[in-house]
């Protein structure tokens, strides 16, 4: 709602410009016209293709037309607009939550407000055509209509695929009346779709690509090839561990039915405690949600800072300079040799886009399995579109999305070929051949028995076991011939023939 009232006020800003310009250089407004008589392709060429709210982009059936003359003119568009505001609000105004297709949608929004299909479709790129024509100096201004103008398109534009969800409340304030509005892609073929049929040849390749066979179909496509490579390394610089009990034999897990006991909340502050005893430089861990991390941090602060007394660090949700400078501190403090602990949750910023090479993490611990948050509406209408299109089960679903989080969390400790880290996962379900067995193939190799349902002890002295290992000289030359070839091996026959076979099969 507050998204409408910003909306309002742009608005409002808009035509009180119009009005000046019309007064002042009428002639811009006519050219403007003129453009959009003739169509809107030339405008668009330089765009990059995707269906984000935040640049929607038309097909090119749709950019090779005129816009409507119904919305041609600034004052008509402008007006236009002020109804479908006034119908969203109506909308708004509800006191249990609705869930409906696009189709739906819009039937409800022509038979109230007489607003077609077509004119919506337009709205991004009019708006944007008028922010030009205005001279618009801070575009992000008008954030709040750009964004309302951009659902119109969209939602007028893909009627498979997407789902609208009208909630009264927001899930942060479950009592107190906030309507909100989820427009969301059910298919994530959707995104990917123009990018097969603007290449001949896509190559689609990850660290984190583990189950091959459900990409091809939630993505809906046919893969002409498919590869799992491993790692070619000198030396077995990974240390992957499953930590499944405490030392009191308390199993350890981040299921909802025990993640609030005392035992176990316990067991993981020890094992963090015991890590950050042995491991010399950083360490990463992740939890599963800000929520589940908030609330078993505060039981154990004081006794990790024992032994890093620079850490833990703590990222969080709402502030994303207040997650920077927690890295950066905890970086800084690894340079100087003293180490550091950051804490934060799976999906997050850290978890995607940091890399915590060398020192910086040594060592990266999951606590937990980290599945999506199973009561979303939102959640339950995908898995219930996948399940109906694709034939995708919801626990095959959930567990394929919460290992390929889980293995994006670990791998941030090896960024490199010289690179060598502790990957710990904390959670006893990790030991079950189901999950285990969807983690990517270079992790899985270096998983031996002796890795499972290990104590927080047995997990102390595997690692001290692979830090001595990694503590000895390492040099560029014990890597040639195993993780780095040689001028005279490219060279090879041998060599050429499995290039001349790689490029057959692409």
């Amino acid at each position: 709602m507050r998204t409408l009232d910003r909306s309002q006020a742009n608005m409002e800003t808009l035509q009180n410009t119009i009005h000046k310009i019309k007064e002042t250089d009428a002639a811009k407004l006519k050219e403007e016209y003129r453009r959009l008589v003739e169509g809107l392709k030339e405008a668009n060429i330089a765009r990059e293709t995707d269906v984000y709210l935040s640049n929607p982009v038309l097909p090119d059936e749709i950019l090779q037309e005129a816009v409507p003359g119904s919305i041609r003119t600034a004052e008509h568009f402008l007006g236009f607009m002020k109804r479908f505001l006034e119908y969203l609000k109506a909308r708004l105004r509800i006191h249990h939550v609705v869930q409906e297709s696009a189709p739906q949608f819009l039937k409800d929004i022509f038979e109230k407000v007489c607003i077609d299909r077509k004119p919506l479709r337009f709205c991004s790129e009019r708006l944007r055509s008028l922010l030009r024509t205005l001279e618009i100096a801070d575009i992000a201004d008008f954030s709040a209509i750009t964004l309302i103008s951009n659902f119109a398109t969209l939602v007028s534009t893909y009627s498979k695929g997407f789902t609208i969800i009208i909630e009264p409340f927001e899930d942060k304030t479950p009592t107190i009346a906030n309507p909100v509005l989820h427009f969301s892609c059910m298919d994530p073929s959707i995104a990917i779709k123009p990018v097969f049929e603007r290449f001949q040849s896509v190559v689609i390749t990850s660290g984190t690509l583990s189950p091959l066979e459900i990409y091809p179909r939630i993505l809906d496509f046919r893969p002409v090839t498919v590869a799992s490579f491993t790692m070619t390394l000198a030396r077995t610089c990974l240390c992957p561990l499953i930590v499944a009990r405490g030392n009191d034999q308390v199993a350890m897990s981040s299921k909802f039915e025990t993640r609030e006991d005392f035992a176990v909340v316990r067991n993981y502050g020890n094992l963090l405690l015991e890590l950050s005893a042995i491991v010399p430089d950083g360490i990463v861990a992740f939890f599963t949600s800000y929520v589940y991390m908030e609330n078993i941090v505060a039981s154990w602060y004081e006794q990790v800072r024992v032994h890093k007394p620079h850490s833990p660090a703590i990222t969080t949700p709402d502030h994303l300079t207040v997650a920077d400078m927690s890295y950066y501190s905890c970086f800084s403090a690894c340079e100087n040799g003293r180490g550091a602990i950051l804490l934060s949750v799976a999906r997050g910023k850290v978890s995607e886009g940091i890399d915590f090479v060398h020192h910086f993490g040594r060592a990266v611990i999951m606590f937990g399995v980290p599945y999506v948050y199973t009561q979303s509406r939102i959640l339950k209408a995908r898995l219930e579109y996948l399940r109906d299109q694709f034939q995708i089960r919801e626990n095959d679903f959930l567990t394929f999305d919460a290992m390929r989080h889980a293995a994006q969390c670990v791998g941030r400790a090896i960024r490199g070929k010289t690179d060598y880290g502790i990957m710990i996962f904390a959670d006893k379900r990790y030991a079950r051949a189901d999950k285990r067995g969807k983690l990517p193939r270079w992790i899985q190799e270096h998983i031996s028995d002796g890795s499972l349902n290990l104590t927080i002890d047995e997990t102390v002295q595997l690692s001290k076991h692979f830090l001595r290992q990694m503590a000895q000289p390492f040099r560029r030359e014990d890597q040639l011939g195993l993780s780095l070839l040689t001028l005279e091996q490219l060279q090879s026959e041998e060599m050429l023939k499995k290039i001349a076979q790689i490029a057959q099969q692409a």
